[in-house]
């Protein structure tokens, strides 16, 4: 990874402004990531780690009230995604390889789900990130995660070659 090409957190927040303005928020054509409301929190080029806010809305609940695991895998994913898409400097996110969900607790409509991934090691040819996401109004941890990307240079070659 080239230290130069990390966005700042200033690029990265109003990138994902801009990006909330050219869409119409909640609409089925707006990506995952916006139809979700899910916002920036925190961002550390420096110290390798995103936190991004998913509010938990009605239409992302099981039966019993709470947010669908399948949701909560999915905003993972864009976690660790946009992490990676920002220490590359915004020009792709390598694919996902592999992504371990442990469910700790359940989190509510009302509540904010606020998921920080980090990168562990980034090596040639994979990045090993962690995560864990809390709930906002009682700090509790409602689920942990590990994952594997593929390397931003080893994708590009792939790309290419």
């Amino acid at each position: 990874m080239n230290e130069s090409t990390k966005m700042t957190y200033e690029d990265l927040k109003a990138g994902f402004e801009k990006l909330k303005e050219n869409r119409g928020l909640g609409k089925e054509e707006d990506p995952i990531t916006l139809q979700l409301g899910s916002d920036l929190w925190d961002y550390s080029p420096k110290e390798e780690y995103i936190t991004f806010a998913f509010p938990v809305i009605k239409k992302e609940l099981n039966p019993n009230g709470a947010m669908m695991g399948g949701i909560v895998c999915t905003a993972l994913d864009m976690t660790y995604g946009l992490l990676v898409y920002a220490l590359c400097g915004g020009g792709v996110i390598p694919p996902t390889v592999s992504m371990t969900t442990n469910f700790i607790n359940a989190i509510f409509f009302g509540d904010t789900l606020l998921i920080t991934a980090k990168v562990i090691s980034w090596g040639k040819r994979i990045i090993n990130m962690r995560a864990e996401g809390i709930s906002k109004k009682t700090g509790k941890t409602v689920v942990t995660s590990t994952a594997v990307f593929i390397s931003d240079a080893d994708f590009s070659l792939r790309q290419n070659g």
